[in-house]
C-alpha cells in the first residue's frame, strides 16, 4: 500500500468518524446552551470523554514522546501536572457548576462580567482568552504536519492536509455541537489508547527484545536522561518542576474550554466523579514518555521530536496498522480542538457581539458562534503557515498566559469578597506583562523557578493590593460566597437527582 493510499484512507475514516459523531451530536441543538453546554446534561461517561480528549490531544501522542526524546525527565511534569488539576478541579468545578445554574452563566467571560459587574471586563477577558486559544489550536495543526511529513513523505503536502483536515473539523463542530464531540472524543480516545497500547508492547520487544533489557538499556546508555537536571536540558531541574507543575496545575482550569465544561455536567457529582476517574488517563502519557527514551536508543537523537512516534510505526508495523495509527492521530489533532474553536466562537458573539450591542438576540448569537466556526479555523491555520515563528513565540507564553486568571477568577470569583474588578485587571494585566517580559526575551526559569509562576506571584500581590484600595461592585456579596456556603449549595444540588429517583421508585 502506498504512501498516499495509507494517508487517504486514513483521512476518509476520520472524515466519517467526525461526521457521524456530529450528526448523533445533533440532538438539542436548538439554542446556544444546547450547542455549547448539551443544556447542562452531560453524564459522567460522556463527561470523561470529553475531557479526556480535550487534556489529551496530539501533544500527548505525538509532542510528549517528542519532549523525553529532546528534553529527558523534564518530561514527567506533564503528568504531575494534571495530577494536581484533578485535585484543584475537583473543589472549583463544583462551585463553578452551582453558579453557573444559578446564574445562566455558559461561558467563563459570563461568570467574569457577573462576578466583578463588569461588563467591560467581560469582554476583555473573553476577546484576549479568545486570541491565545487560537494559538493553542495551532498546537494540533502541528501534529498533524508531522503525521503528513513522517508517513507521507512527498505523496500529499502538509499544507494541503492541513487544510483537509480542519475543513472536516470545523464542518463537524458545526453540526454536532458539544456532545457531538463528546460522541467523537469516545471513538478518538478508545483508538488513542489501543494505539499507544500497541507501540508500548511493539517497541521493546523489537528493538530490545522485552521490557526487562529495555530499562537495563536506559540505564547502561541513557543514564542522564532521567536525572534532572538532564544534559539536554540543564535549565529544568527539581525547581523548575516544582514550579511548573504548580503553575500549570493552578492554570489548567483556567483554559475557557475546560472551564466551560463545568456547565456541561449533570450535577456537581458527575464533575467529582471525573476528577477521581481522569488520573487514570494518565498512564497514557507514562507509556508514551516511556516510548520517547526508548526512541533516543532505537533510532539515534537526529529526528524532529514531534516526529518520533510516527517514525516508529511506520518502520515496525504493516500498513493496515498504520491507517488505524493515522486515524488515531488525526483525530488526536482534530477532535480536541473543537471545544477550543466552539470555546472562541462563543466568547467573541456572546460576550463581545451581543455585549457591546445588548439588542442582539439570542438567536442571532445561537447562528453567529456556529458561523464563527469557520473564519476562526481559517485564522488558526493561516496564522500556522503564514508565521510559523510568530506562532512558536505565542504557544511559548500561551499556558502561562491563561495561568494569570487563577487569582481573579478563582480567588475572588468564588471565596473573596472584597475582590474588586480594578483588582482583577490591574493583576491580570500584571502577570502578562511580566510573563511576556521574561518568556520572550528567553528568561524563563529565573533561577530555575518557571517564569510563569513568578508571574502570577505578583498578579496576586497586585490584585490583592489593588482590591483593597477600591470599592468592591454592588453585586459582589451574592457571587462571592464562604467555601462552607457553596459546599452546601452544592450537596444539596447532588441530592435533589437522588431523591428524584428514590421518588419515583416508591
Amino acid at each position: 500500500m502506498s504512501a498516499l493510499v495509507v494517508l487517504l484512507v486514513g483521512l476518509g475514516l476520520t472524515f466519517v468518524i467526525l461526521v457521524l459523531g456530529g450528526l448523533a451530536g445533533r440532538t438539542k441543538n436548538d439554542s446556544l446552551e444546547g450547542w455549547l453546554v448539551h443544556h447542562r446534561g452531560m453524564g459522567s461517561v460522556l463527561l470523561w470523554f470529553l475531557l479526556g480528549s480535550e487534556i489529551y490531544t496530539a501533544f500527548t501522542f505525538q509532542g510528549l514522546a517528542g519532549y523525553s526524546y529532546t528534553k529527558g525527565a523534564a518530561g514527567f511534569y506533564n503528568v504531575a501536572q494534571n495530577d494536581v488539576a484533578y485535585a484543584v478541579g475537583f473543589l472549583v468545578l463544583p462551585c463553578i457548576w452551582v453558579l453557573g445554574k444559578k446564574y445562566g452563566h455558559v461561558t467563563q467571560a459570563d461568570f467574569v462580567a457577573h462576578r466583578y459587574d463588569s461588563r467591560w471586563l467581560g469582554i476583555f477577558v473573553a476577546a484576549s482568552t479568545a486570541l491565545i486559544m487560537i494559538a493553542y489550536i495551532d498546537l494540533n495543526i502541528v501534529g498533524l504536519s508531522a503525521i503528513f511529513k513522517v508517513i507521507g513523505g512527498d505523496a500529499i503536502s502538509p499544507v494541503m492536509g492541513n487544510i483537509l483536515g480542519f475543513v472536516v473539523l470545523a464542518a463537524a463542530v458545526f453540526i454536532g455541537g458539544i456532545r457531538g464531540n463528546a460522541i467523537q472524543s469516545v471513538v478518538k480516545d478508545l483508538l488513542m489508547f489501543a494505539a499507544v497500547a500497541a507501540v508500548f508492547v511493539t517497541v521493546p520487544l523489537h528493538y530490545f527484545g522485552g521490557f526487562g533489557e529495555m530499562y537495563a538499556a536506559f540505564t547502561a546508555k541513557i543514564p542522564h536522561y532521567f536525572e534532572l537536571p538532564s544534559q539536554t536540558a540543564r535549565d529544568m531541574g527539581p525547581t523548575w518542576m516544582i514550579t511548573t507543575v504548580v503553575m500549570t496545575g493552578l492554570g489548567q482550569w483556567m483554559w475557557p474550554q475546560w472551564f466551560g465544561t463545568a456547565f456541561t455536567a449533570t450535577s456537581p457529582r458527575a464533575l467529582k466523579r471525573q476528577a477521581v476517574f481522569m488520573p487514570f488517563y494518565q498512564l497514557v502519557k507514562v507509556a508514551v514518555l516511556v516510548v520517547g527514551f526508548a526512541a533516543v536508543i532505537a533510532l539515534g537523537t537526529g529526528l524532529a521530536g514531534n516526529d518520533v512516534v510516527m517514525h516508529i510505526m511506520k518502520s515496525i508495523f504493516p500498513d493496515w496498522a498504520l491507517v488505524l495509527f493515522v486515524v488515531a492521530g488525526m483525530l488526536s489533532a482534530i477532535v480536541p480542538a473543537g471545544p477550543i474553536v466552539m470555546t472562541s466562537a462563543s466568547l467573541l458573539s456572546r460576550n463581545v457581539v451581543q455585549a457591546i450591542r445588548p439588542a442582539t438576540t439570542d438567536r442571532t448569537v445561537f447562528w453567529l458562534t456556529r458561523a464563527l466556526v469557520f473564519p476562526l479555523t481559517g485564522v488558526a491555520l493561516a496564522l500556522t503557515l503564514a508565521a510559523p515563528a510568530l506562532i512558536v513565540s505565542v504557544l511559548l507564553v500561551a499556558y502561562a498566559f491563561i495561568a494569570q486568571l487563577f487569582p481573579g477568577i478563582v480567588v475572588g470569583g468564588l471565596f473573596w469578597t472584597r475582590a474588586t474588578k480594578q483588582g482583577m485587571l490591574a493583576g491580570l494585566l500584571t502577570g502578562w506583562v511580566v510573563c511576556g517580559a521574561l518568556m520572550l526575551t528567553g528568561h524563563d526559569p529565573v533561577g530555575g523557578v518557571n517564569a510563569g509562576l513568578i508571574a502570577l506571584g505578583l498578579n496576586a500581590v497586585v490584585f490583592v493590593v489593588v482590591s483593597l484600595v477600591t470599592a468592591p461592585s454592588g453585586t459582589t456579596q451574592p457571587l462571592s460566597r464562604t467555601v462552607a456556603e457553596i459546599a452546601a449549595e452544592t450537596a444539596r444540588a447532588e441530592r435533589r437527582p437522588a431523591e428524584a429517583s428514590m421518588a419515583r421508585a416508591s
